[in-house]
């Protein structure tokens, strides 16, 4: 009994750590679009996390046995899920984070994807919508009208931020169309050898993406400081999340793990505040919660659910990166 409590304690203690490294990924993206362009960003932080999750990968014991055990049958799906969870997510990511504020990327990505999986899920893997989620659809769809309203009232800046918002509901179309895709993959394999080979099929194609914007970087002029930012963006927010996150699924289950989403826009919004000196009106502020409920409408399982799981997809084991 003991030795369960101090796993779980543990494993708490580590997706709190994975909530806020999530959060920070916005504002961590937002100082490194002001050095070089989003796509060059984007790769390298999925550049350095692709070295780090083998890394991970490999340093267990049976590391390299999980990485030599996928099957030629699963290489077209996480191919594509590196092209949709990693590379255009985080072409979007970066585009959002250059357009508009983290805080509102911290806002919308984690409040939308599960909203965007679920409607997926109903046209592709023919699942019916339950009176909760049809109640969270409606309350999360009222929030974002709000947080877009708001976002007006902060003047010239508005245009910009909107493009940038849009680029955000568009990770959101992302993630949930890799949850679709992965939905079947992760439930067959183990998460850590399928995400590692996922993330360096998106850092390659980001890769020759960004190869045009890299040779116009003056990158000696480029500090320790953004290096270091791409070490933590890379190591922290990437391999180290997704691995805790997935230790926090093991120990205490999908369903407790998922209700620390929640913190992600918390977190997102008071580190933008502390290192961008970002700020939400007074609407944007009321809409946050309001969109949360709805996500928590949306996940609320039913004894109908809970009968036949197989016709439910697992949104609430996603990652918010």
């Amino acid at each position: 009994m003991g030795t369960k409590t101090n796993k779980n304690t543990i494993s708490y203690l580590l997706l709190i750590f994975t909530m806020i490294f999530w959060g920070s990924a916005f504002t961590g993206a937002k100082l490194v679009v002001g050095q070089v362009p989003p796509e060059v960003g984007a790769f390298l932080r999925f550049g350095f996390g692709a070295v780090f999750m083998f890394l991970l990968l490999l340093s267990r014991k049976t590391g390299r046995k999980d990485a030599a055990s996928i099957g030629k049958k699963y290489w077209i799906p996480i191919i594509l899920l590196g092209i949709t969870g990693v590379a255009l997510y985080n072409l979007c990511f970066f585009w959002g984070v250059q357009y508009s504020f983290a805080s509102d990327g911290s806002s919308i990505v984690p409040t939308i994807s599960p909203v965007v999986t679920t409607i997926l899920a109903i046209f592709f893997l023919k699942n019916k919508l339950t009176k909760f989620q049809i109640i969270g659809l409606i309350i999360c769809l009222i929030g974002a009208a709000i947080y877009f309203i708001g976002m007006n009232h902060h003047g010239n800046d508005a245009s910009h931020r909107l493009l940038g918002n849009l680029f955000f509901l568009t990770c959101a179309l992302c993630w949930g169309t890799y949850t679709i895709l992965g939905n079947k993959v992760l439930t067959t394999l183990k998460p850590l050898p399928v995400t590692a080979y996922a993330t360096l099929i998106g850092a390659i194609i980001l890769g020759l993406l960004s190869l045009p914007k890299m040779v116009n970087i003056a990158w000696g002029q480029l500090g320790i400081d953004f290096w270091l930012l791409q070490i933590y963006l890379g190591f922290f927010c990437t391999a180290l999340a997704n691995w805790f996150y997935s230790l926090g699924v093991k120990h205490i289950g999908a369903s407790k793990a998922s209700t620390f989403m929640y913190f992600v826009p918390i977190n997102g919004l008071w580190i933008s505040m502390v290192f961008l000196q970002e700020s939400l009106t007074t609407l944007q502020f009321i809409a946050i919660p309001t969109m949360l409920i709805g996500v928590w409408f949306v996940n609320k399982k039913t004894a109908k659910q809970n009968i036949l799981p197989k016709q439910t997809i697992k949104i609430e084991t996603t990652s918010i990166k």
